[in-house]
């Protein structure tokens, strides 16, 4: 079994989700996972919006997820 784990700077951008897939067409087989975990700085961001929440600051805390949700968008 071969096992590939992606996220962070490997998943950033479209470009890179493009040379993600490139790379597990080449592998082929039955028996592959691959794992994707949060792309660019997402976990980061996950942050501020719970630590803005977590302060009472709704404001910000919505904002932050609009971020996230624009920047996935942009990707898609």
């Amino acid at each position: 079994m071969k096992v590939f784990k992606f996220g962070g700077a490997s998943v950033k951008d479209a470009g890179s989700v493009k040379n993600l897939a490139s790379i597990v067409k080449t592998q082929g087989g039955d028996k592959l996972l691959v794992v994707i975990s949060a792309m660019g700085k997402t976990t980061n961001a996950f942050e501020r919006v719970l630590n803005a929440w977590l302060k009472g600051d709704t404001e910000k805390a919505l904002t932050e997820a609009k971020g996230i949700y624009q920047y996935h968008l942009q990707i898609a």
